[in-house]
């Protein structure tokens, strides 16, 4: 008998956490009788009836969990944080909104079962909101990645303890969950699957929520960009020192080549702003390899926790 975490985050769902509890136990009763379960909501500073809701589910079902966050940490730090905090055999993450179908656990679960430690399960359709830009940032991301993304794939779900285990061990501050379970060297497989729209609420995405998402996952999985800017200043920096040798030379040879007072002070301006490119670019670098070495903030502030 096997116990199975179901990490969901919420955030102003209100409408949804009692139905979608209802949905899991109700599987787990008709399709997965041998095996236990344990429910973790993870509310993200909910400023709506969500975590009195959950904490109702929790007095009538000791196997439902309750954190409370002390303030939204966003969309990506609370569902990982979350999944650190889960104690089953395996852990299982998905949205609240049912566009993460609970009726594919079961089979999420035999796939486990059959020994794969990772088990990526990828909507055929985008997802309701911002589709446009979504395709866009795959394209954008895979552009710079160091290691293909994959097109719809948000964290949702199954994963072997010991996967857990390892990203314990990471202690990323900055956690882009998408992208470190791509670099993870176990064995996985990929469970494609229909998104349904969104049963009840609203979304509470915004195309700046979602560029900031998009500005995470480029950090966290590429270092392209900086070198992109090392190189843009270093051939910047060379071509500003080639015109201003130019310049001086047609200044020696009384040469109309150039106005020499105006385009020296043009590309004096030009020099040392490519060294200033070149050089915070160089800084980005540094700070990219060093960001997680030197936090050590809690990655999450509770406010409050119930059957833990």
């Amino acid at each position: 008998m096997s116990l199975i975490s179901i990490v969901i985050p919420c955030f102003n769902e209100e409408d949804n956490v009692v139905k979608i509890a209802d949905r899991i136990r109700s599987i787990f009763k008709s399709q997965l009788v041998n095996d236990n379960y344990e429910i973790i909501f993870i509310d993200n500073g909910s400023t709506d009836k969500t975590h009195e809701k959950v904490k109702d589910l929790c007095k009538s079902d000791k196997d439902i969990k309750l954190i409370i966050n002390a303030k939204n940490y966003g969309q990506l730090i609370s569902p990982y944080y979350g999944l650190l905090q889960a104690s089953g055999d395996c852990i299982m993450q998905m949205v609240c909104d049912f566009q993460d179908p609970p009726e594919v656990i079961p089979d999420l679960v035999k796939e486990w079962k059959s020994g794969t430690k990772m088990i990526f399960a990828i909507p055929n359709n985008t997802k309701q909101g911002f589709t446009l830009y979504k395709k866009i940032f795959y394209k954008f991301i895979n552009f710079f990645s160091d290691y293909e993304q994959i097109p719809n794939f948000h964290g949702f779900g199954i994963y072997d303890k010991e996967v857990q285990r390892v990203l314990i061990e990471t202690n990323d501050r900055k956690p882009y969950i998408r992208g470190q379970l791509l670099e993870l060297n176990f064995n996985n497989k990929k469970y494609y699957y229909d998104a349904p729209n969104r049963e009840s609420g609203k979304s509470t995405n915004n195309f700046f929520s979602l560029y900031t998402i998009a500005v995470e996952g480029i950090v966290s999985t590429s270092t392209l960009p900086f070198k992109l800017i090392s190189l843009i200043g270093l051939i910047s920096t060379l071509l500003s020192i080639f015109f201003i040798t130019i310049g001086l030379i047609s200044e020696f040879f009384d040469s109309f080549f150039f106005n020499y007072e105006f385009s020296l002070i043009g590309l004096s301006i030009l020099l040392f702003s490519s060294i200033q490119l070149l050089f915070i670019g160089l800084i980005g670098e540094y700070l990219l390899v060093n960001q997680t070495r030197n936090q050590n903030m809690p990655l999450v502030v509770e406010r409050e926790r119930i059957n833990f």
